[in-house]
């Protein structure tokens, strides 16, 4: 159930948000109200507007803080997601550096200030090329003390860097059960289709010819402004998006405006995202200003 609940609420956030050296946050998510836009920046914010570099720090939809990015000096260290299944249920995920380099993320729920003993965890471990891009991700879970099972992530890059597959194979135990493709398409810098291909292993990790589902992620339209999420580590979104492709569009450099996502074949009804900017072209805001984005100076 929790894993149920946790893909429901990352595929509802990028729905509904896609949309300095401060280090000043509650753990988890402050829950102030009257005065919910605390931090710099942004359309309702209480603190002078930023002209200059910053990082995205939270973002606020009907006065709730529901994604918050806790930084320091610009590194982010912990990213905590407000889950929709009760007011006090977050999803929390911690970043460990190695030599200036993301190199694992833990994410963990927490309910009413404390891990349920159902919790199920999620560890990646990842490691990067001679040239810097990432080239294999562990993927481990577990349930409260009992292991669950492991992902392998492989990648490809095209010659400009841009990254155009990546291959799961999970397994549990020492068996492997099941793959998944991830096939992307980039227009500039902008991911604009993921097709997903998931089917049978053998137990040694070999596809078979059955593929059991195909998935397409159509994002079929961005705007010519600076996506937030690029202020904050790109390794980070990676490994937040193999947990739901739907959040792929994190890694682009513009906004998403417009998507759709094709089961099997069957289309699905297409959304359109609006924002509002300010003068340095970032984003504030949707149109409605339900949902707004807050960020730090740098």
């Amino acid at each position: 159930m929790i894993r149920k609940n946790f893909f429901k609420v990352v595929a509802a956030l990028l729905l509904g948000f896609m949309f300095s050296c401060d280090n000043t946050t509650d753990d988890p998510i402050n829950n102030n109200k009257n005065n919910p836009s605390t931090g710099t920046g942004g359309s309702g914010s209480t603190g002078p507007t930023i002209t200059g570099p910053r990082i995205l720090h939270k973002i606020i939809a009907n006065n709730e803080i529901t994604q918050e990015f806790v930084t320091t000096g610009g590194v982010l260290e912990k990213a905590i997601y407000r889950e929709d299944s009760g007011p006090n249920s977050f999803l929390i995920a911690v970043v460990t550096y190695t030599s200036g380099k993301i190199t694992k993320v833990k994410v963990d729920q927490q309910v009413n200030g404390t891990i349920p003993a159902n919790n199920i965890a999620y560890n990646f471990d990842i490691t990067y090329d001679s040239g810097g891009k990432i080239n294999s991700t562990i993927g481990n879970t577990s349930v409260g003390t009992t292991a669950g099972f492991t992902s392998e992530y492989a990648y490809t890059y095209d010659g400009a860097g841009k990254m155009t597959k990546i291959v799961e194979k999970k397994k549990i135990g020492a068996d492997y059960s099941q793959y998944t493709n991830y096939n992307f398409t980039n227009t500039g810098d902008n991911i604009t289709k993921v097709v997903t291909e998931t089917g049978p292993t053998t137990s040694a990790g070999v596809p078979t010819s059955t593929v059991l589902m195909t998935t397409t992620y159509n994002y079929t339209s961005y705007d010519n402004k600076i996506n937030p999420y690029t202020t904050l580590p790109k390794t980070f979104f990676v490994i937040w998006s193999l947990m739901h492709p739907l959040n792929f569009p994190l890694l682009s450099a513009n906004n998403l405006t417009n998507y759709n996502v094709q089961y099997n074949g069957t289309p699905m009804v297409s959304t359109d995202l609006t924002y509002l900017y300010d003068s340095m072209n970032y984003p504030t805001s949707d149109q409605t200003q339900v949902q707004k984005y807050i960020y730090k100076a740098l």
